[in-house]
């Protein structure tokens, strides 16, 4: 009986001991998350959408496109990676066949140290976001600090 206890003791410390405090679990990529809304003819207010038709979204990095959604439907809000090079980011926005946007999310990157074991990691803030306007009416910014919070960041406020 002593025995047993003193080698579940030592397989306890022994996983415990091999922790390395979780640091390097930190998803080293930050992500801003834009909303979808429309503006209510009737009342003026705002409103958040779930887009019907189908979209593709891009990055464009280095001149190249990499599609980072394909074919979504329903879309409500999308998830995007921030660059970590570039202090603008190039997102082009596939409206089913209806027409495609493009988004210029200008952001300034702010490198902070995570540990000697995993690096650095980036944040950033939006400093701007422009649009070509096609079928995004306009664009607005509410949380500009991207970290690795779920905030909403951007408002895309698509016609009706």
């Amino acid at each position: 009986m002593k025995r047993t206890f003193i080698l579940l003791t030592l397989l306890l410390s022994l996983f415990v001991c091999c922790d390395n405090g979780g640091d390097c679990k930190i998803n080293n990529v930050s992500y801003y998350r834009a909303r979808f809304y429309t503006i209510n003819s009737e009342t003026g207010l705002e409103e958040k959408t779930q887009f019907p038709e189908s979209i593709n979204v891009s990055l464009v990095v280095n001149g190249k496109d990499s599609t980072v959604v394909n074919h979504l439907t329903d879309a409500t809000d999308l998830a995007l990676p921030m660059s970590y090079t570039a202090s603008c980011d190039t997102v082009l926005i596939e409206f089913g066949d209806i027409a495609t946007d493009t988004l210029f999310v200008h952001h300034t990157n702010i490198p902070y140290f995570i540990s000697m074991d995993c690096g650095m990691g980036m944040y950033h803030e939006i400093t701007e976001v422009n649009t070509n306007g096609k079928f995004i009416d306009s664009v607005a910014v509410i949380h500009s600090y991207i970290n690795f919070d779920r905030n909403e960041n951007i408002k895309i406020y698509i016609t009706e």
